[in-house]
């Protein structure tokens, strides 16, 4: 997947798409912490398509989104999104990436780490640790997956995609 000039506008649409959804859809949907995040999916499906500088600094802004509504743990939201960014960008390099299987795991993926970095940078405690690693991390990685999935299956003719199984 790449973003060559005739896909722009596509791009920049879905992404139009994707701020809609995490601020109008989301709060409407189940409890917060479980909800698929929706900039998490379009960070995602930019660095995926970016070289990984490209993918770091589209994680920095992501970040500086989510941290700007989030005040109590300023600063983790940038270094999380930004780390994950820069690995998705690395990570389309090393996977055969047109494999929907490899979309999911990377959505998954995605919301794991972030949430992990999110978690160890606000200084929880032990506890809370497990428990965001076990428990709240998986189910919103699964609905950021599926949400990220459909998402991939509706702008695959913009981006040309190839979702082979």
């Amino acid at each position: 997947m790449s973003f060559g000039r005739g896909n722009r506008v596509g791009v920049i649409l879905m992404m139009l798409a994707l701020v809609l959804l995490q601020f109008y859809l989301r709060p409407r949907l189940w409890d917060s912490r479980v909800a698929p995040d929706f900039l998490l999916i379009a960070l995602l499906v930019i660095a995926m398509g970016s070289r990984p500088g490209a993918g770091a600094v589209a994680g920095l802004l992501v970040g500086l989104i989510v941290d700007a509504l989030t005040p109590a743990r300023v600063g983790a939201g940038m270094l999380a999104h930004t780390i994950v960014g820069y690995l998705a960008s690395w990570g389309r390099a090393v996977f055969f990436a047109e494999n929907i299987l490899v979309h999911a795991g990377m959505f998954f993926a995605g919301v794991w780490v972030r949430n992990l970095i999110v978690v160890l940078a606000s200084g929880s405690s032990g506890a809370t640790i497990v428990r965001e690693m076990l428990t709240v991390a998986p189910l919103q990685g699964l609905t950021t997956a599926v949400a990220g999935m459909l998402v991939l299956y509706i702008v695959r003719e913009w981006f040309e995609l190839r979702l082979d199984v």
